[in-house]
């Protein structure tokens, strides 16, 4: 093969994999595990961050009664108590049972249960005040549902947000960037299944969210689209970031027997981008805040 036709492969490769990036992927929940959940309370700092900034949106008082859908580990209930305090209360929900586990040790006078976005049953009509959903809405398989019951379980005048990713912004993510050429190359090349890549690849367009949310009965009172600049402190802790954050779903667009080489050369590939401060990616996120009305 050519230099030429090598470079229009790898590019044809990159356009494919960008593609389906922005795909709806269908993740499963079943591969997380306490390693994982222990790596991404380590790891997400990043996440906690802007966490904190969603919910600095949502004008939260003392006294206030919040649900935190899609808790993880509950590093950012933790942090919403206290901005509810004194005579509020934090609910924290996730699907995944590990992580609720580390939730539960670690957020004494927090409650912590499993649970999905689709199904808040166990609240009454009216319950909260705040419904929070951070980097958690495009995991969601059911999103309209998922925006209803919010809009159930909010008070007249109860406040959702929501912080996610614009299927059209994908394909401009560091990540994308850095995963595609890899993906591209011997020996990957040969044996992946790209219908089994997640990297939180589940977006809507951000007409689509703003068409859902319409629809659902709440009232937009915010949107942003802004770009984001998260920094690890190796690209080694950026695989296992990723890994951690899709619950163990990243690498599965390769066979598991794959997994430790392609583990390296990620990482390798991310260092490589490495900063003063450590290994920096950039994407957009989408953040919007709704009312019940």
């Amino acid at each position: 093969m050519s230099a030429r036709s090598g470079s229009h492969a790898r590019a044809a490769w990159r356009t494919r994999t960008e593609r389906l990036l922005s795909d709806r992927m269908t993740t499963s929940f079943s591969h997380d595990s306490a390693r994982l959940a222990e790596a991404y309370d380590r790891l997400s700092d990043s996440q906690l961050e802007g966490g904190k900034r969603l919910v600095e949106r949502m004008d939260l008082r003392p006294g206030e009664r919040v649900l935190d859908v899609g808790c993880g580990t509950g590093r950012l209930a933790r942090w919403i108590a206290e901005r509810v305090a004194p005579g509020g209360s934090v609910v924290g929900i996730d699907p995944l049972a590990d992580r609720i586990a580390i939730a539960r040790a670690r957020s004494p006078g927090i409650s912590f249960e499993v649970g999905q976005a689709e199904d808040l049953g166990a609240f009454a009509d009216g319950s909260f005040d705040a419904v929070c959903m951070s980097a958690v809405f495009h995991w969601v398989a059911d999103r309209p549902k998922a925006l209803a019951e919010a809009r159930r379980v909010l008070r007249p005048g109860g406040r959702l947000g929501v912080t996610t990713l614009p299927r059209e912004l994908m394909a401009a993510s560091s990540v994308t960037a850095v995963v595609g050429p890899v993906l591209g190359r011997s020996p990957y090349a040969e044996r992946v299944d790209l219908s089994k890549l997640a990297i939180a690849s589940r977006g809507h367009t951000t007409s689509e969210i703003v068409t859902m949310v319409v629809e659902s009965g709440l009232q937009l009172t915010e949107l942003h689209v802004v770009r984001r600049t998260r920094v690890h402190a190796s690209g080694r802790d950026l695989v296992d970031f990723l890994e951690a954050s899709s619950f163990g779903n990243f690498m599965r667009m390769v066979p598991e027997e794959m997994w430790p080489s392609l583990r390296v050369d990620l990482a390798a590939a991310f260092e490589a981008s490495r900063g003063p401060e450590g290994v920096a990616i950039a994407d957009y996120g989408m953040v919007f805040v709704a009312r019940r009305v």
